[in-house]
């Protein structure tokens, strides 16, 4: 994630340069614990126990967020297409300064290439995406994503986190780990 994006974040709840830079470690510090606790669990049985409210609660924010990243790109149902993931992958490399041919885009889908290569073309139809010619082998052409691409997906991830900070925050007044204001 670009540092703009979680500097914008952290800078509309209101911290200081300093608070930022910590806000972000444990911010990633949540990621990869999250993205390791993911990994590890099974399809068959939780590892841990919630509560129906929790779940329900998790639910109404995992849909709030799918329909955001809809509206954030105008396409109902975008959020749980190939598309979402493509486009995903597209501004990870974008960021990391790398090149994705056509094949690995739709690679980046997780599906079929000729679904990857249809949705490839509605992605570039609404001007997300572009094709160029690869400079280093002429055969293939490389994806990249458009500045109005990349903007749609900062605002769908901030539009992620923010929800996320906001839940996280209403929790914790509400177990009473940090005072109400």
């Amino acid at each position: 994630m670009s540092s703009s994006l979680t500097g914008s974040i952290a800078s509309q709840v209101s911290l200081c340069p300093i608070e930022q830079v910590t806000f972000r470690e444990k911010l990633a510090d949540r990621a990869e614990t999250l993205a390791t606790a993911l990994r590890t669990m099974s399809d068959r049985e939780p590892k841990t126990a919630f509560d129906d409210d929790t779940m329900v609660i998790l639910a109404s924010k995992i849909y709030a967020a799918r329909r955001s990243v809809d509206e954030i790109f105008g396409l109902p149902g975008f959020a749980v297409s190939p598309g979402w993931d493509m486009v995903l992958n597209l501004y990870q490399a974008k960021i990391e300064d790398r090149k994705l041919s056509v094949t690995n885009a739709c690679a980046g889908g997780a599906c079929p290439l000729t679904t990857g290569l249809r949705w490839l073309q509605v992605l570039e139809n609404m001007e997300f995406v572009t094709r160029a010619p690869d400079l280093r082998d002429g055969r293939r052409h490389v994806v990249l994503l458009t500045e109005a691409g990349r903007l749609k997906v900062e605002n769908a991830l901030a539009s992620y986190l923010l929800e996320w900070m906001l839940s996280s925050a209403q929790q914790q007044l509400d177990c009473g780990l940090i005072p109400a204001p």
